[in-house]
Formats: structure tokens, sequence, C-alpha cells
């Protein structure tokens, strides 16, 4: 991110506005200190939970992006996010449930992908697996996973012929320390968002009954026990 360009852009969208900085910093619940900071480009000593209030004052998206070794971040990200999916498919396989990896949906204009959907055919239940290798944008996640609750199930029931009673969430993480501290340091939010965690996700995978909305930390050294099975094993039900 390139700290000037930001306060470039916060000082003349504030202007263009017609906003005094002492405005902004009112509405953002900021010191005019903090804007002025901001507009000189001193992201650094202002931090990013203020950066983004001043910016949304201004309806100003504020994004931060990592590099690592050119382009090989994303492709360890990437292999990090399959590893997750083959395992949870692996699990929820070999307890029964009907998957399809990669459900794509176009709905309205509203569309995107489930990492994972799967169904219970004898406890008549939807499953949106949602799979994150890094939790970074928790505000990102939840819209993205709350639209797919939204408009998923019918796209099911319509394609799929699957019939179900109910409808669970289950976010699906690394349980990497950064990931750890993220869910404590929001505590609050995970508790409403995913009340049930990792050992009784677990449980409730193998025998399921009626809905849950769940966080499931996997460790690295489970996704390396070898106990995850090839996908030509595990039940799909993808012709749509």
């Amino acid at each position: 991110m390139d700290d000037r360009r930001v306060g470039r852009l916060l000082r003349t969208v504030r202007q263009h506005l017609g906003l005094r900085q002492i405005d902004v910093a009112r509405k953002a619940g900021v010191s005019q200190k903090v804007v002025s900071d901001l507009e000189l480009g001193r992201l650094e000593s202002v931090g990013l939970t203020r950066t983004r209030r001043v910016a949304a004052v201004l309806d100003i998206s504020i994004g931060v992006d990592a590099w690592w070794r050119g382009g090989q971040a994303d492709r360890l990200l990437d292999r990090a996010h399959a590893s997750l999916v083959d395992y949870v498919v692996g699990v929820l396989g070999r307890a029964g449930w009907q998957i399809v990896p990669e459900f794509t949906f176009n709905h309205y204009g509203d569309r995107g992908s489930v990492d994972i959907l799967a169904w219970h055919p004898r406890e008549r239940i939807l499953l949106i697996v949602e799979i994150k290798a890094t939790l970074t944008d928790l505000q990102d996640m939840l819209t993205s996973l709350s639209k797919k609750v939204r408009v998923v199930p019918g796209i099911a029931r319509a394609e799929l012929n699957w019939r179900f009673d109910h409808v669970a969430r289950l976010l699906v993480a690394g349980g990497s320390a950064g990931n750890r501290t993220v869910v404590t340091r929001h505590s609050a939010t995970f508790d409403v968002a995913f009340p049930t965690r990792s050992r009784e996700a677990r449980a409730w995978i193998q025998r399921p009954h009626g809905a849950i909305a769940a966080l499931w930390l996997i460790s690295t050294s489970a996704l390396g026990t070898g106990r995850t099975v090839t996908r030509a094993r595990v039940r799909l039900r993808a012709t749509r």
C-alpha cells in the first residue's frame, strides 16, 4: 500500500466533498490531528483501524496486501487452502455426506462460489462450508457467507434436487497461531457468528442434527496425518 498516495486521495476526496478536516474527524470519532497525519501519508503512526474509520467517512475503501518472494505467496496460500479443502472433503465423505466442492452460483446478480457444499440425506441438512487458510478481513468474510446462506439453499434445491429442513454453516480455518490470535482478539464477533467450536463441530459432522454455525480450526499436524482421502472415494453429486 502506497501511504502517500492514500494520503493524497483522502485529502482530495475530502476537499471534493467540501469537508474540513475537523468535519471528517468528528464523523470518524478521531482527532483532527489523525486526519492531518493521514493526509500527510503517516498511516503507520495512525494505525489501520483509525485509517479505515476515516476512509469510511469519505466512502473510500482501504485494502492491505502482502507479497512474499515474488509470486510465491499466492501459490503457498493456494496450497494451504487446497489442503484444508481436501481434508474437510475427506471427513465429510466418511461421515456419509454428499459433497460438491467449489459450488459456483449466479443468481440475479448474486454470484460467487462455495468452497464445499454438502448434504446429509438422512438428516436432511444442507451444509455451507467456507475455507480460509488465513483469517483476514472478517467483515468481508461474514458478508460473503451471509449472502451464500441466503442464496445457495434455493439453488441447491433447484439444481441438485437436494431436500433439506436445516441449513448449517461451517467456517474452517488453519489452526495457526495467527488465526487463533484473530479469533481471540475478535472473540465477541466469533461467539455470535460461530458459537459452536472445533470439537463440537467435528462431533456434529459425524452425527448431525439440526443446524449449527461453527468455527473449526484445523492444525497443520492434522493435515499431515494422512487421514484425508482422495476425492474419487468421496460420494460426489455434482450433476447440475
